[in-house]
């Protein structure tokens, strides 16, 4: 019993240590979507995606513990809207999509 109480309390300091930053979060999303942005004295950041500007909407980062996540909204020119969901937790992020796993994570 105290080597799985042992176990845990080491899991739960590296989770804790290894949660992903902000920061971290933000370079993966640009990363990973093939999103540049540059910035723009009078419109702040511009950024391109597909050769089509996409302009940032709103975001909302959750930091709790042991997990982060990241909500970001991009809109296109056209209207078109990039939702984009991102888990990060052990110094890892993941790709999430809307539903059940998400909003038990983020409610």
């Amino acid at each position: 019993m105290r080597f799985i109480t042992i176990g845990l309390s080491i899991s739960l300091i590296i989770m804790l240590v290894t949660k992903p930053s902000h920061e971290k979060f933000e370079k993966w999303i640009l990363q990973e979507y093939e999103i540049s942005c540059e910035f723009d004295m009078n419109l702040f950041d511009v950024c391109d995606k597909d050769e089509k500007r996409i302009d940032f909407k709103s975001s909302h980062f959750r930091n709790s513990v042991f997990l982060a996540s990241y909500e970001k909204k991009y809109e296109y020119e056209n209207g078109e809207k990039l939702t984009i969901r991102t888990l990060g937790a052990v110094g890892m992020l993941f790709r999430m999509n809307e539903g059940f796993l998400w909003d038990l994570l983020n409610n």
